[in-house]
């Protein structure tokens, strides 16, 4: 069967069994990965997975699952064992009938069958040129993975939905090592004729090298400037923030904040459910309701949390198309763009850092936004305008809520960013924050 096939067949089978409401998604990915290491491939793989999410409600008592066999016996028998369990269940003080459709969908351009049908070494010869490009600028070992994928799902509910969608995807994570100094570079693309290596392998490898020569820095108050990547690890915590789930869980640090200020007024944040190069473009959301473009932050005041029907139905508003049945996300996360250069980011510091990666992000208080992050490969020691020399061993320790409100520079460049440290795509500037208090990550 295919997958609207799929959908279709499950959500028959939910109703016959007494399923009053009821919302099926049918998935299949298809990704090949190229891994290399110390200058030459190691790794190569292709994974194709089919996946069904079924939700069911019957007498406001609700119940989701999962299964990744398709049969058609084992889809019978998954409903069953769904419904089943679902009549032994509490009613639910949370429930909410599903949006009625028909709904308007969107349309985009962000599949690419060239990256469906990547031939047999196509990957490979990425990852042979960002090794030889890495080498010739002075890199002498380098790491990394390059993903194609390809995502296709269709959405089937009782609410009068029965639609599809489909995806690309192309992503390269990379590492240059000089000594113990390192770079790191990103790209993400939805299509192949946008997708570019190997100014990531060049940006990573020219970061290395610069990171060589450390000098000494003392804990203290700075300002720092983020680069894209680490500017996107800050604002998908927001958006995760703004899920209407996580205000009423108690871990949200915007919890009562609508249409206050949040940050400064350089700031807008928008959740796109579909944009241009964005990589987790979806036109339905799980209760199939037409995903759409979300203000969260307008110059720095908070606009509105996003909402699937159930947590809609709590804060009398309307679901913002971004279901998730339990937990309402962001899509794709979007910072607009300001009006600097980083050169003139970094004549702006008297004294701080250039971060160009982190990871580690943890939250000492989620309901406050307490945090601390590691900045990780090049890091730079800012004086009067002029970056100095490289540092090691920082760790960001801080309030988001306080950064936020800091904000002093947002940068015309902006770029898509998306790795296992971003889970949310986001199009990220580079970002100056005043007086950001810097720790040390190790003795």
């Amino acid at each position: 069967m295919d997958l609207e096939d799929i959908a279709s067949e499950v959500l028959g089978e939910l109703v016959k069994l007494g399923a009053e409401d009821a919302s099926v998604i049918a998935a299949q990915s298809f990704e090949r990965m190229v891994r290399f290491s110390n200058n030459a491939l190691s790794v190569t793989k292709s994974i194709k997975d089919v996946i069904v999410f079924a939700y069911a409600a019957l007498d406001k008592r609700r119940i989701m699952g999962s299964t990744s066999n398709p049969s058609q016996n084992a889809l019978k028998g998954f409903a069953r064992r769904l419904i089943e369990s679902c009549r032994v269940l509490e009613p639910s003080p949370y429930y909410a009938p599903l949006p009625k459709g028909p709904f308007t969908y969107l349309t985009h351009t962000n599949y690419d069958p060239k990256i469906e049908s990547c031939e047999e070494g196509v990957l490979e010869e990425y990852a042979k040129q960002i090794i030889d490009r890495a080498t010739k600028l002075g890199g002498e070992r380098t790491a990394g993975a390059i993903t194609a994928e390809t995502s296709k799902i269709s959405i089937a509910t009782t609410g009068g939905v029965t639609q599809s969608d489909r995806s690309t995807r192309i992503l390269l994570n990379q590492r240059v090592f000089v000594g113990d100094a390192s770079g790191h570079g990103l790209a993400c693309s939805t299509h192949l004729s946008a997708f570019n290596p190997l100014v990531a392998a060049e940006e990573a490898a020219e970061y290395a090298k610069k990171a060589i020569n450390r000098g000494p820095w003392s804990e203290g108050v700075y300002d720092v400037i983020l680069s894209p990547t680490v500017a996107a690890d800050l604002i998908q915590h927001i958006g995760e923030a703004s899920s209407a789930f996580a205000v009423e869980s108690g871990i949200s640090f915007l919890a009562g904040r609508v249409n206050e200020e949040v940050a400064c007024d350089l700031l807008t944040l928008v959740d796109h459910g579909v944009a241009e190069g964005a990589v987790n473009t979806r036109i339905f959301d799980d209760e199939g309701v037409a995903t759409r473009d979300n203000v969260i932050i307008e110059k720095g005041i908070l606009r509105t949390y996003l909402h699937n029907s159930s947590t809609a139905k709590r804060f009398n508003t309307s679901t913002t198309g971004s279901a998730g049945i339990i937990d309402p996300h962001p899509w794709n996360l979007e910072v607009y763009a300001g009006d600097y250069g980083l050169d003139e980011m970094i004549k702006e510091v008297k004294e701080g850092f250039l971060i160009t990666n982190n990871w580690y992000t943890r939250f000492q208080n989620l309901r406050t936004g307490d945090y601390s992050t590691l900045p990780r490969d090049a890091t730079f020691y800012i004086k009067d305008g002029e970056v100095k020399y490289a540092v090691a061993g920082l760790r960001v320790s801080d309030n988001i809520l306080r950064q936020l409100k800091s904000i002093s520079a947002i940068s015309r460049e902006r770029r898509w960013i998306y790795w296992w440290e971003v889970t949310t795509p986001t199009l990220a500037p580079y970002m100056l924050i005043k007086q950001t208090t810097i720790t040390k990550a190790v003795g």
